[in-house]
């Protein structure tokens, strides 16, 4: 039997325990592993040699809050200065979210692995801006992720 679907309105925007005012979509394309090329002469066939794994992408958009100084505006600023994020989350429902791999361990000279750090970033790479007279101003934003993104 198949599972309830998800209802988008659950969804929302976040940098930590910031919830980013006005926005009303996300999408997440996962990433992509690079393929190398390996044929030969002589074979008849294409022959893939799969590299490293790419973190993907995140693009979200909504309207326009100047004054959202912790949501809005403090991704613009994170994008002016070149910031990496590591808590940005893309919910889906009120507790279910896509983030960051935050999950890695450390090595330490008593073999304990210690709390989780960091592994994995997402960094703006542009934001738009844009009005209408007809109707709200709007803002969307593009980030790329620097490693593994995992659900949560």
């Amino acid at each position: 039997m198949a599972g309830n679907a998800i209802v988008g309105k659950d969804g929302k925007v976040a940098n930590g325990s910031n919830k980013i005012i006005g926005m009303g979509t996300w999408q997440f394309q996962p990433g992509s592993i690079e393929e190398f090329d390996a044929t030969e002469f002589g074979d008849d066939w294409e022959k893939i040699q799969y590299g490293i794994k790419r973190g993907g992408t995140v693009s979200f958009n909504g309207h326009l809050y100047p004054t959202d100084t912790t949501g809005q505006g403090a991704l613009e600023q994170a994008f002016v200065l070149g910031t990496d994020l590591t808590d940005l989350r893309f919910y889906w429902d009120s507790t279910h979210y896509w983030r960051p791999n935050r999950t890695a361990g450390y090595w330490s000279p008593s073999l304990t692995t210690g709390a989780g750090t960091p592994v994995s970033t997402i960094r703006i790479t542009s934001f738009d801006i844009g009005m209408d007279a007809s109707g709200l101003g709007t803002i969307s934003f593009t980030a790329k992720a620097s490693g593994a993104m995992v659900r949560n």
